[in-house]
């Protein structure tokens, strides 16, 4: 190899990403240590100093990607909101069945799972206090369910789609209100609750009007 070959590729080597890369991917870093404090220690302790010294950033750096809080809180829901378009697009709700439903709600949150389970959490009841981030949790609510309903809708065209809409929000509640309580260490795990579970799941995800 030359010296200007040589110098060629040591200067690719050393070349920094396109400004736009690089601040994509402080912005996932700062994403992903806000996560892990919130997930730690609830989302008010969960201070821009805190998320900082996660990220090895200072507070200053913070700000220079996100103007407070809520817009990290945005970023984070609208990443777990992403993902599980994703898995429903893998999984439409056609393809699921009543007992491997009721299995679901009867098993412990997978691992994988839990922490986009307890950061949903965490920014559903800091919605309660705060406007902004209601309007972050219900505007992932809507994209979630939009998604949900037209998957439905697509195995029951002869279905009122006021009913498709009434069926989705009852399984939607039905696992968000199981998962809150299996999340705060409460719930029945047993085979009869399961058993309730799949009739319930069943005659919701009936054919008949």
């Amino acid at each position: 190899m030359t010296s200007r070959a040589a110098a060629t590729t040591s200067d690719a080597k050393n070349r920094r990403p396109p400004k736009a890369e690089r601040d994509k991917l402080r912005r996932e870093q700062i994403v992903v240590a806000a996560q892990k404090c919130v997930v730690r220690h609830g989302f008010h302790a969960a201070s821009m100093g805190a998320i900082a010294a996660s990220a090895e950033m200072s507070v200053g750096q913070i700000y220079r990607y996100f103007a407070n809080k809520e817009a990290i809180v945005h970023a984070i829901v609208e990443a777990i909101v992403e993902r599980r378009l994703q898995s429903l697009m893998e999984r439409p709700l056609r393809r699921l069945n009543a007992p491997d439903m009721a299995r679901h709600l009867v098993t412990n949150v997978p691992e994988e799972f839990r922490d986009d389970d307890v950061l949903m959490l965490e920014a559903t009841a800091e919605a309660t206090r705060n406007p902004t981030v209601a309007q972050i949790v219900a505007d992932a609510d809507r994209r979630l369910m939009t998604h949900a309903v037209a998957s439905f809708r697509s195995d029951h065209p002869h279905l009122d789609p006021r009913d498709v809409a009434a069926r989705v929000e009852a399984l939607v509640t039905l696992f968000e209100g199981t998962l809150f309580r299996r999340l705060t260490g409460r719930g029945r795990s047993d085979a009869r609750i399961r058993k309730i579970y799949e009739a319930m799941i069943e005659g919701t995800l009936s054919k008949s009007d």
